[in-house]
Formats: C-alpha cells, sequence, structure tokens
C-alpha cells in the first residue's frame, strides 16, 4: 500500500500542479496515466528495458498534456473542455495500444520496479522517485520559468500585463 500510495502521490503533485498553481481545471490525468501505464506495459512484453519503457511512458503522458495544450492555447477551447476532450479520445487511444493484448506484466518474466513480493525495495524505488521528482519541480518552480508559470495562475492578466506569454 505505501508503495502504490507513493505512485499515486505522483500523479497527486501533477493535480495540484494544474489546480492550485496553474488556476484551472485539467481532466487529461485520468487518461494519460493509463496511456502511460499502456505504453510501458506494451514496451515492456515488446522485450524493452523497464528504464526505457518507463522513459517511452513518461513521453506518452507529456503527449497528451501537449495535446490539451494544443486545444486550449491554440484552438481557443476552454481549458476544463480540452482536458475532457484529451481525456475522452486517450480512452480509445488506450485500447488502440494495448490491441488485443489483456496480458498481466508477470514478476516472474520481468525485472518490475514495484512488486507486491519485494516490498523494501518497491518502497525505497518509489520513494526516490517521489523525493526526486519533489527536487525538480522545487528547482524548476524557482527559475524565472517556473515563477512565470505561478504568476500566470495567481492572475494571468497581471502576468500578460508584465509581458508574460501566458500561453
Amino acid at each position: 500500500a505505501l508503495s502504490q500510495g507513493l505512485i499515486w502521490g505522483i500523479m497527486a503533485i501533477g493535480l495540484y500542479i494544474t489546480y492550485k498553481l496553474l488556476d484551472l481545471s485539467d481532466l487529461t490525468v485520468d487518461g494519460s496515466f493509463c496511456t502511460g501505464g499502456a505504453v510501458c506495459v506494451m514496451a515492456m512484453l515488446a522485450g524493452c528495458n523497464v528504464w526505457l519503457a518507463m522513459l517511452l511512458a513518461m513521453i506518452a503522458g507529456m503527449i497528451a498534456g501537449a495535446v490539451t495544450g494544443f486545444f486550449h492555447t491554440k484552438c481557443g477551447i476552454p481549458a476544463i473542455l480540452s482536458g475532457i476532450l484529451t481525456q475522452l479520445a486517450l480512452y480509445s487511444i488506450n485500447l488502440r495500444i494495448m490491441g488485443k493484448s489483456m496480458l498481466a506484466v508477470s514478476v516472474d518474466k520481468f525485472n518490475l520496479l514495484v512488486s507486491v513480493r519485494e516490498q523494501g525495495i518497491s518502497c525505497a524505488v518509489a520513494l526516490a522517485f517521489v523525493i526526486a521528482i519533489i527536487a525538480i519541480l522545487y528547482w524548476f518552480f524557482g527559475t524565472e520559468l517556473g515563477s512565470a508559470v505561478r504568476a500566470t495562475g495567481t492572475n494571468s492578466n497581471m502576468s500578460r500585463a508584465q509581458g508574460i506569454n501566458t500561453n
């Protein structure tokens, strides 16, 4: 429960950033979290290393977020609707990624980072990921771009007046 809670905590950090810092309701995470999982599992079943599979999953999630951003900033669709559109589209995309394969990834066949059998290692790996992500986010929000993101979430009109590209 602890290792899975840490993994879900990463998603909660993403939700916190969109809801509290950016002040917009983004529901893309509902679909992109599953998309990342589907990409990771299919890459591992195809023989990829677990680290490469996780990198591919992260890139898939980033692409999903970029699609939502494109809908909102370039197409002028409101943020909540952009997230809903991407979320709904990702349900079909996830089924396409998985294909007809609904196989489970077994600990016996694959070197998994988090598994039920190795509780201590799973918690340590998940905790290391959470600490690394928090450190990277702390660093990012201290940079000029991170400050601009925080300012845009607080008051987008004032951010535009200060010359910040709010898109």
